[in-house]
């Protein structure tokens, strides 16, 4: 199984179950506001501009351009920006904040410049330490907390939400097929 065939399972099999019902209505509503063409007129409301390039850096690591889009083509980064701003409380919004200056300060110490000014290698090389501090497996119905579990539940979200990338899966938020005005026991 190839990354991107990974990661396409891993959101549509983990990431939207792990919000209650309400919490996908509104990731759903989020992704509604953000329309095409908002990237280059976006003002972001919750991240710093620095931030939200950081936010751009790793969601283009986590799911890079291929065949198919990658995260920020989709705008990803203005996803998790109204979730930061609208949808998380202060605690919530005051980690992503922290974890992102963190991960600043980190590649400015190891590698003399700040996460988005640093090398390409610098940067996957922060993201795959990230990645390799999850855990391998676990429950599906257990949320795990901090800045880069949340970071990436958001990316993955945002990024499987977008009408292009849900029709590289076939994923559909609501299954089945509707079959309004059927008579009862019509077609037995």
């Amino acid at each position: 199984m190839d990354r991107r065939t990974a990661l396409r399972t891993l959101a549509t099999a983990s990431a939207i179950p792990l919000f209650a019902p309400e919490g996908v209505s509104a990731l759903l509503e989020a992704r509604r506001v953000l329309t095409p063409g908002t990237r280059a007129r976006f003002a972001p409301a919750a991240l710093s501009v620095h931030e939200l390039e950081m936010v751009g850096v790793i969601a283009d690591i986590i799911l890079p351009r291929t065949d198919t889009p990658s995260a920020t083509d989709l705008d990803v980064p203005g996803f998790v920006d109204l979730i930061a701003s609208e949808w998380m409380d202060e605690d919530e919004a005051s980690e992503l904040h922290a974890g992102l200056a963190t991960l600043d300060a980190t590649a400015s110490t190891r590698f003399g410049r700040g996460f988005f000014d640093a090398t390409v290698e610098a940067q996957l090389t922060l993201v795959r330490e990230l990645d390799a501090a999850l855990p391998a497996s676990g429950p599906p119905d257990v949320e795990l907390d901090g800045f880069y579990p949340t970071l990436k539940r958001l990316v993955l979200v945002g990024y499987f939400t977008t009408e292009e990338a849900a029709g590289q899966v076939g994923y559909r938020i609501i299954p089945g097929q509707f079959g309004g005005c059927v008579a009862p026991g019509a077609g037995r």
